[in-house]
């Protein structure tokens, strides 16, 4: 091989940066005979990119143009969803020859150093879409295919929960109860209330629910469940948004009969490590959210679930209690000279 690139780092863990942070390295050639070279050149960029299909309407198959248009392999079944957003890219020229010169065969060092932008959202892998960086070393060649050499680095973020806009949360839900279809004769109101709307990796999720209802009804059994929801956008051929549900933790209770006039309990859901929530990116977000739902036993509901939903923020940095202010941090008195 006459070429040989290599891209070691010197700064960061383990691959590992975060936003204002600087990447720093060396990029090591080896040339094993004097070749024809115009420049050497480094970029450093950040790319985000949602796609997925999805099959069309049958009965509109022909009406829309843009989903004919933009089909995928030759199918057209099926419509092409494609959205693409660049964080960052920072081009350096690490040697350029007067024209188009020779460069003797030898090992050579150049270094380099990029400063990361503040608000880049953290690397992130997906099944509809990725967030990646890339150091992309180039030399280029007269009349020649040029010899490209990559290498990913990892983004992380920190979520600072005492940053965060935090407070006490409740959600309720009614359900009309009846001899279905004939008309209602009474309601089931589901409560549930949080601490906090902010978590972190170990914490433990107190949740407290509150069943109110006039009619001796049982409580198949209690699930509580926290979802992480990936949202991705894209924007080609038209705006389109796609979810992704996925479980991280679940906790199931079994069910009593609740007495008439209601009934209180209380579930705990530890929070596993997981990613934090992230809104840096406009084309993948990831988000969570708290179920908490009731399996009914009852012939009086068409359907016998009851579900409240509560969105939560996952951080990585816990919110600090007045009681664990630092002697620095609290306010001190003195008395004034006159």
């Amino acid at each position: 091989m006459t070429i040989k690139i290599e891209i070691v780092l010197t700064s960061g863990s383990d691959g590992t940066f975060y936003p204002g942070q600087e990447v720093s390295g060396e990029v090591l050639v080896v040339l094993t005979k004097t070749i024809k070279v115009s420049r050497i050149k480094l970029a450093v960029y950040g790319v985000g990119v949602a796609e997925w299909s999805e099959p069309i309407v049958e009965n509109a198959r022909f009406l829309n143009l843009e989903q004919f248009l933009f089909q995928t392999n030759n199918d057209a079944s099926n419509v092409a969803y494609f959205g693409k957003e660049r964080y960052m890219y920072s081009e350096l020229i690490l040697c350029k020859v007067n024209g188009i010169d020779f460069v003797p065969a030898g090992g050579y060092t150049y270094g380099f150093a990029c400063p990361l932008p503040e608000n880049i959202p953290a690397s992130f892998e997906g099944t509809d879409g990725y967030i990646r960086y890339t150091i992309l070393a180039t030399i280029e060649r007269p009349w020649k295919q040029s010899k490209i050499f990559t290498q990913n680095f990892q983004i992380s973020r920190h979520l600072d929960l005492n940053n965060e806009s935090l407070f006490p949360i409740k959600a309720e839900h009614t359900k009309s109860i009846g001899c279905w279809p004939c008309l209602s004769t009474g309601h089931l109101s589901l409560s549930v209330q949080l601490p906090s709307n902010g978590f972190v990796p170990g914490q433990i999720i107190s949740t407290h629910i509150q069943v109110h209802c006039r009619r001796n009804i049982k409580i198949r059994s209690v699930t509580t469940v926290l979802i992480q929801r990936t949202i991705y956008n894209a924007r080609a051929p038209k705006p389109r948004q796609r979810i992704e549900n996925q479980v991280v933790c679940k906790n199931v209770s079994a069910g009593i009969r609740m007495p008439e006039g209601g009934a209180v309990a209380e579930d705990q859901l530890q929070v596993p490590w997981m990613l934090p929530t992230s809104c840096n990116s406009k084309i993948i977000k990831i988000c969570y959210e708290l179920k908490v739902a009731l399996e009914l036993d009852t012939c009086f509901l068409q359907d016998p679930h009851a579900i409240v939903t509560i969105p939560v923020v996952i951080g990585t940095v816990a919110e600090r209690d007045a009681s664990e202010l630092s002697e620095c941090e609290s306010i001190q008195l003195w008395p004034s000279k006159t």
